[in-house]
């Protein structure tokens, strides 16, 4: 096993000796936990909150989600707080980090085609918002992975 400080993020293999990403994809994938944590606390915590005023009391999620449902509010929370809590531990463990942005790309690329799929109703601002919110998260994800393989 060798390991190295997370500043350089070179020459790190991980307890079954498989080669760990770099210090970049290590920090990618944090970034994208830190991102997604406060819409995971909000989501898992105070559910209406989130399905009411979900971003910043924009009110996005009623104008495609249909009635509310605490339960699926609540498990989407827990679902997110579960990526964040791998996000983080990838800085410790570089080799989760390839699996956890691939999972990250997926979550976003699937996100992001069912908005743009359901843009009616949404207009201006809040449309350019929803959109350029959703490309984040498999953008960085998608670097990530780049990294991750190098």
């Amino acid at each position: 096993m060798t390991e190295t400080s997370p500043r350089t993020g070179a020459g790190v293999t991980d307890r079954g000796g498989q080669a760990g990403a770099s210090g970049l994809a290590r920090g990618l994938c944090v970034a994208l936990g830190v991102m997604f944590a406060p819409t995971g606390l909000q989501a898992a915590f105070v559910p209406r909150s989130f399905y009411d005023d979900f971003p910043l009391g924009r009110g996005w999620i009623p104008l495609t989600a249909g009635h509310y449902d605490e339960h699926l509010v609540r498990d989407v929370g827990g679902l997110f707080l579960a990526l964040v809590v791998l996000s983080v531990w990838s800085w410790w463990r570089p080799a989760l980090c390839l699996p956890v942005a691939v999972a990250w790309f997926g979550q976003g690329v699937f996100h992001l085609v069912f908005h743009l799929r359901h843009l009616d109703g949404i207009a201006g601002v809040d449309r350019i918002g929803l959109v350029g919110s959703l490309v984040a998260a498999p953008v960085v994800a998608a670097v990530a992975i780049i990294a991750a393989r190098r």
